[in-house]
This record gives structure tokens, C-alpha cells and sequence, in this order.
């Protein structure tokens, strides 16, 4: 009797073992071996080197091309631009200036350093710690929402972390102000709780909700909070000294701008309260400098490998990626994402195959009024023609 019972278990661990292998082979870190980071960190100079050699053989040009930016945001500042703006070709900034006053009671102005609220633009950062969580065998793209939250109901307990980032998930953009957004799980209830606004998988809708239940499974998954996690693997490895989420200890109260929304202030981008009404989706805190700095690390920098940021620009619907609306002007590439908030307007733009960033922050906002798309146009014309 002891043998047969033996005998039967060892068949149901030669059916087990393998599943659970495979499984756990399917989650193991992404790490190169010792040769294989000696090529990548050979190559990242040699690249390096490259981009030193072309910014001074174009320096003549892009002093011309810094002019030209110049004239385009003194036409802005006269139409009531307010913040700051920062342009690099070939890694090095070609034009950066701000723009009237950080604190008009205080007299302070906007300069290149002064902290802002980049809105949503935090979401492609949210994206980037997802998948970093992969890279690192923590998640996978294609695990679903059931898998980090039990409580999901049956119709969005399939909803797959790759529809979350690129907003095709179905999860509805309305949702109800009285949602606890103080408790990380009751928030994700409550959003989880609204009905879908389609199926997940077949459209595309902008939709903060995505962003918030993202931010929340970087906290499952990581094991700690979701701001801990963004600054260690993310923000310092990009180079952002300067950056942090609202409310953080981090930030330089005497640098950061003040919020003016329809002419009266709101207060400042540092202490503006964090909830998880805001994270994952927005409310992170940065310089056009430090913006400059991150756009670098995307390219040189190793805080993501290449299959991560392979996936971080591949377009799931319509022109949306994980995190970054990317299109192709006269046949040029461009990666992009605007962000908004009380008081404040952000954009970010990347033209990878020219070498060629912009971000500019505002710390004003007016009701039923925007000019964030039409500075990044006439910023474009100005670049490019």
C-alpha cells in the first residue's frame, strides 16, 4: 500500500513540477550576464561619443535653430505664456528659459529649475515602473487584474495589465467624486464597481482610471509603496534629482511654482495633497531640466532594458503605446504626452530619430482655455518647418 501511495505521488509531482517550472521560469528577472552588459555598456559610450561629436559639428546650426525657438516663445510670453520651456538637439539644450512669475505675491520668477506639476505626463512613468516590475520578474503584461485584486468582478477581473497602460481596458473615465480615494483598495473597488464603458480590448478611451488601478498594482507587486517604488527605479535612475511626487519631503519649497487657476491662486505643487485621486496617474513633480535629464536616460540610460522600452513605444490602438501617444510627421517620429491640472499645464515631446526634445510647464490655467497644443505646434514648426 506505502509503495503504491509513493508511486502515485511521484507521477503527480512529474505533473506538477514542470507547470510550476515553467511558471516560475516565465517570472525570472531579465538580467544580461557579465559579457552581455560589457557590450551594452561599450555600446551606450560609443553612442555617447557619437552624440558629442554630431552637437559640436552642428553646433553653428542649432545656436541658429535656439534662435529661432527664442522668437517663437517671445510671441508666446506676449500672448500670456507662464512657466518654462526647454528645447535640446543632440543632447544639449539649445534654448531654455521661464517665463513671468513663479510666485507673484513673492516676486519670484519662472526659471529652467523651478518645479512643476507635469499632470499627466507622470502616466508614461507609471508605465515605465510597470515595466520595470516585468523586467525584473515581479508581473508580466498579460497578467490580469484578478490577479492582484481578488475582490474584481467577474467582468473586469480579466482586464489584462497591457489594456490598463495603453487605455483600451474599457474601464469608463466617469467616475464618482464620493469614492474613498484615501484607501488604496477601496479606491480600486469603487473604480472597479462602475460599469464598463466597452469591451476591454476593442477601443481605446483616455481614461485617468487606468493609471490609478496601474499605480496601485505597482504597490501589490512591488511590495511597498507606490512613490518608494517610482524613486528608486525609476526618477533616480533617470537622473531626475530634482523630482519627486506632490507632498514629498524631497522637494525645494523655495523652488516650486505656485498654482494660479481663472486668476486666483491655489497653492503651491509641492504641498498639494497626494491621495490616490493621484497616483499613478499624475501629480509628479519635476523641472524642464530634470525632464531633459529623463529623456536622455530613455536613450542612454539602463533603467529600463531594450525589450521594456521596445514595448514602452509600441502603439496598442489608435496612436496610443504604454504611457506615450507616438505618431509619424512627414515621416518623423514622435513621442509625446501633455498633462494637466489645477494650475498647471505640462508637455513633453521626443523626436528620437532627429535627437530632438521639448518640455514646457505652466503654472497658470484659465477655464475653457488651452495653449499647450499650440505653443508644441509652433515649437514644431520652428524645429522642423
Amino acid at each position: 500500500m506505502a509503495t503504491r501511495i509513493a508511486f502515485v505521488f511521484a507521477l503527480l509531482c512529474m505533473a506538477v513540477l514542470p507547470a510550476l517550472a515553467k511558471k516560475e521560469a516565465a517570472n525570472e528577472p531579465r538580467k544580461p550576464s557579465a559579457a552581455e552588459k560589457r557590450k551594452l555598456d561599450k555600446q551606450r559610450k560609443d553612442s555617447l561619443k557619437e552624440r558629442e561629436q554630431r552637437a559640436k559639428k552642428n553646433k553653428k546650426a542649432n545656436e541658429a535653430l535656439g534662435k529661432k525657438v527664442e522668437a517663437v516663445m517671445d510671441a508666446w510670453k506676449d500672448k500670456g505664456f507662464e512657466g518654462a520651456v526647454l528645447v535640446a538637439k543632440d543632447g544639449q539644450p539649445i534654448f531654455k528659459k521661464g517665463y513671468a512669475m513663479a510666485d507673484r505675491e513673492g516676486k519670484r520668477a519662472n526659471a529652467p529649475d523651478t518645479l512643476y506639476d507635469i499632470g499627466s505626463v507622470t502616466k508614461l512613468f507609471t508605465a515605465a515602473g510597470v515595466l520595470r516590475l516585468e523586467q525584473d520578474g515581479k508581473l508580466k503584461l498579460s497578467d490580469t487584474l484578478g490577479k492582484f485584486f481578488a475582490f474584481a468582478p467577474s467582468d473586469k477581473k480579466g482586464i489584462t495589465l497591457t489594456q490598463l497602460l495603453s487605455h483600451t481596458s474599457g474601464l469608463s473615465r466617469m467616475y464618482d467624486d464620493e469614492i474613498d480615494f484615501m484607501s488604496r483598495d477601496n479606491t480600486v473597488k469603487g473604480l472597479l464597481g462602475i460599469k464598463l464603458s466597452s469591451e476591454p480590448g476593442t477601443q481605446f478611451e483616455y481614461s485617468n482610471t487606468n493609471y490609478y488601478i496601474a499605480g496601485a498594482v505597482i504597490e501589490v507587486a512591488s511590495g511597498g509603496t507606490y512613490e518608494d517604488y517610482m524613486m528608486k527605479h525609476i526618477i533616480e535612475p533617470a537622473g531626475m534629482k530634482d523630482s519627486a511626487f506632490s507632498s514629498s519631503e524631497k522637494l525645494d519649497d523655495k523652488r516650486t511654482a505656485m498654482r494660479y487657476e481663472d486668476g486666483k491662486l491655489r497653492g503651491d505643487v509641492t504641498n498639494w495633497p497626494f491621495t490616490w485621486g493621484q497616483r499613478g496617474c499624475g501629480y509628479l513633480v519635476s523641472t524642464v531640466e530634470d525632464m531633459q535629464r529623463f529623456s536622455d536616460a530613455i536613450d542612454y540610460g539602463d533603467f529600463l532594458d531594450e525589450e521594456a522600452r521596445r514595448k514602452w513605444f509600441s502603439i496598442q490602438k489608435e496612436t496610443y503605446a504604454l504611457g506615450w501617444f507616438c505618431e509619424e510627421r512627414d515621416k518623423r517620429k514622435v513621442q509625446y504626452h501633455g498633462g494637466a491640472s489645477p494650475g498647471a499645464w505640462a508637455y513633453f515631446c521626443r523626436y528620437p530619430d532627429d535627437d530632438v526634445m521639448f518640455v514646457f510647464f505652466l503654472n497658470v490655467s484659465e477655464t475653457g482655455k488651452r495653449i499647450d497644443l499650440d505653443v508644441a505646434r509652433d515649437l514644431e514648426t520652428a524645429l522642423f518647418g
